[in-house]
């Protein structure tokens, strides 16, 4: 009889040992999570401004070059988040939700060429990051087979064309292919 009653108290040490793991596996799970995801997103950000960059360079390198000069970026990868490059200026701009408060929202932060800004949503506790370089000295003519926004691999031409807007700046042929 002693036994049955000893197997029964091993039965429910061990189910209360398993439910503790679990709770504190879950507790540990979501506090990690929004920090994983928060490092996740900030790495993004690093890596997306390492590619405006290396854009913004090229361009300013085709124009201090001349007409015909050109550069190639390959592979050029927007994995998360949307590349929008608007035609006839020289806006390329990148864009992605997060639920991660990377910077004070609302405040523009000029880092260099780079522009960036934290927008609040209508959505509480989403936010839009929104990343740009922009001049008014230089305008683009995007040639792509693709409409922007981009999201994905691709490879860039950046082409001095040799010709000029009516107030003289040049234009710069971006082929996204």
């Amino acid at each position: 009889m002693a036994s049955k009653k000893r197997k029964g108290q091993i039965w429910i040490s061990a189910v209360l040992f398993i439910s503790l793991g679990v709770m504190v596996i879950s507790l540990i799970l979501a506090a990690a999570i929004p920090m994983v995801n928060r490092i996740s997103d900030k790495n993004t950000v690093i890596r997306t401004k390492e590619i405006l960059l290396k854009v913004d360079d090229a361009i300013k390198t085709v124009i201090n070059e001349g007409p015909g000069s050109q550069r190639q970026l390959d592979p050029l990868i927007i994995d998360r988040g949307e590349l929008h490059i608007t035609n006839d200026t020289y806006n390329i701009r990148w864009l992605m939700e997060t639920k991660a408060d990377l910077m004070e929202p609302e405040i523009e932060i000029v880092e260099g060429n780079i522009k960036q800004i934290l927008n609040t949503t209508i959505v509480e506790e989403i936010y839009e990051i929104n990343i740009w370089v922009d001049s008014d000295k230089f305008n683009i003519s995007l040639n792509s087979p693709f409409t922007s926004p981009f999201k994905g691999e691709y490879i860039v031409t950046v082409k001095h064309t040799g010709e000029f807007t009516p107030t003289d700046n040049p234009i710069i042929e971006l082929r996204v292919a």
